[in-house]
């Protein structure tokens, strides 16, 4: 039988068979970011969500989640949140500072997270930051080659935040 599309004048005839070919809606892939703050990472996390939802509706769908827990209890509960939403994700970012934390929790989550993958369809990554993700922020609007506390990235954050009209409450004028 040939590929080309039917003539018009044959579509009604009674030898004519149903196309056997239908379309099919494919499914979204879906990524949740969990993460250990709940003000400062969603909200930077969520304007990716929103370029992403919008632009690739069709293809990805990208949620957001500030679930404020440390290393290895933020990887738990993500991965409770997952077996308790009915979304099935693909992939599962569990995003953290490093700061705070021993390095033996840090390698464990990373550990962790390729066992987890290993083992069912959604595949669970480790990102973490080595100082926090107010650094992330100061480092898109200007370039940065020496030391700051983490007590000291909210001032010269501050003017980018007003020129963008986003004063988040973390950010303050000094």
């Amino acid at each position: 039988m040939s590929l080309k599309p039917p003539k018009k004048s044959d579509l009604g005839k009674s030898w004519m068979k149903n196309r056997r070919d239908k379309a099919r809606m494919i499914q979204p892939e879906y990524h949740l970011i969990a993460s250990e703050g709940t003000e400062t990472e969603p909200q930077y996390f969520g304007a990716i969500q929103r370029i992403i939802n919008s632009k690739y509706r069709d293809r990805i769908q990208l949620k957001v989640e500030g679930i404020g827990d440390n290393t290895v209890n933020l990887l738990m509960k993500a991965r409770q949140y997952v077996q308790n939403n009915g979304i099935v994700f693909k992939h599962v970012w569990i995003v953290y500072d490093t700061d705070d934390f021993p390095a033996e929790n840090i390698d464990m989550v990373a550990q962790l997270c390729e066992e987890y993958s290993a083992q069912g369809e959604t595949i669970y990554h480790a990102v973490w930051s080595n100082q926090c993700v107010e650094l992330w922020y100061l480092l898109h609007f200007m370039y940065m080659d020496r030391l700051y506390w983490r007590q000291c990235y909210r001032y010269p954050l501050y003017a980018p935040c007003e020129e963008q009209g986003r004063l988040f409450n973390w950010c303050f004028r000094p």
